[in-house]
């Protein structure tokens, strides 16, 4: 048996980085959500499908892996919520509700899920 302190929540890169502060969770959610964003705007376009190939996958598991499941997985849930509402977070500039309810929509949410699964 190793004697210790034994922490109840598992250190990610972020808890390591940042001081335990009120305002660190919320900075760090739209971090991560921003981060994506921009990730989202490097995108080639596939002549076969609709939906381009970007560095938002990239962006998903760095942010969950680096915030943890329960941030990573609200930093994802703002990202998509962002870009409903209409702000240009989604591939090549785009956003809007169209964009969740369509092709490119089961992307979007399974990102929460991802990001919530590498955390």
């Amino acid at each position: 048996m190793i004697e210790g302190r034994v922490s109840s929540t598992p250190g990610v890169l972020a808890d390591a980085v940042f001081p335990d502060v009120r305002a660190r969770d919320a900075v760090l959610v739209l971090g991560g959500a921003l981060f994506v964003a921009a990730l989202a705007q490097i995108r080639i376009p596939l002549a076969f499908t609709p939906v381009p190939l970007t560095l938002q996958t990239l962006g998903v598991t760095l942010v969950g892996g680096a915030l943890g499941a329960r941030r990573g997985g609200l930093s994802l849930l703002a990202y998509v919520a962002l870009g409903a509402v209409g702000l240009p977070f989604y591939a090549g500039g785009q956003g809007g509700w169209a964009h969740v309810t369509g092709a490119t929509g089961g992307y979007l949410v399974g990102f929460v899920a991802a990001a919530s699964l590498v955390g």
